[in-house]
């Protein structure tokens, strides 16, 4: 890694994580947990987190053909973490030895940014925790109903390109494009809905494919359509 290009406090991130072994073991079952976790907090915004996510960003820029000339320092910018796993902290390990967990951030470059995401896997033997790039974006789907919902996204990409034969397709991107709101449908009305476009590469085109997401009034899930809500002539509410 050429150490140059990633804009990170040297002396601030080193003093963090030899701060960590100064805490307590901790378990972190959820996110509420982790304000209260000063031990897991910190190591999950030390170097160690920062050069991962820098590293495997630069490899999905290269992929998507994105900045490959850009020679100004690159920064990675936190925007969120979430505990997909609890996560078990030793007091004397120097790494979690249980947990999932994704970390969100921005990888900013010669005047542009982009949303990526990192999935960090614990290992059980107390080795650092394995780092794998996850599909780029700030969709508000969990990594669950990513899964449910990708092939009817894919789907969709195919059909809207034309390009029924082709093999080769990847996610580019995933963003909201309106919150969670309330839709009326006749006298009934669902709670939560929200709305994103995911933008799929098929054979190197990109595709657009609205996506919404609609909560289950009694809590049994999340489902989903693509394309408009299929909730009837559904209006939102202000």
């Amino acid at each position: 890694m050429n150490r140059k290009l990633l804009v990170i406090s040297t002396a601030a991130m080193a003093a963090a994580f030899m701060f960590v072994g100064l805490l307590h073991a901790e378990t972190v079952n959820t996110n509420a947990d982790l304000p209260s976790s000063k031990k897991t907090a910190t190591y999950l915004h030390s170097r160690p987190m920062f050069e991962a996510m820098y590293r495997l960003g630069v490899e999905q820029d290269r992929k998507f053909g994105l900045q490959l000339d850009c020679k100004s320092q690159y920064n990675v910018q936190p925007y969120s973490v979430s505990v997909l796993s609890p996560i078990d902290f030793p007091d004397d390990k120097q790494n979690p030895t249980k947990g999932i967990w994704n970390f969100r951030y921005q990888l900013e470059r010669c005047g542009s940014s982009k949303f990526y995401n990192t999935l960090f896997f614990a290992n059980s033997n107390g080795e650092a925790p394995t780092p794998r790039a996850y599909y780029p974006g700030s969709t508000n789907a969990s990594p669950v109903l990513v899964k449910d919902a990708m092939l009817s996204a894919i789907m969709g990409a195919v059909v809207r390109s034309g390009l029924k034969d082709c093999k080769d397709f990847d996610v580019f991107d995933m963003r909201v494009t309106e919150p969670a709101h309330d839709v009326i449908e006749g006298d009934k009305t669902i709670k939560g809905v929200w709305n994103e476009i995911w933008t799929l590469r098929v054979c190197r085109q990109a595709i657009d494919v609205a996506m919404t997401f609609i909560p289950d009034a009694n809590g049994g899930g999340t489902s989903f359509t693509t394309g408009p809500a299929k909730v009837g002539d559904a209006t939102a509410k202000p």
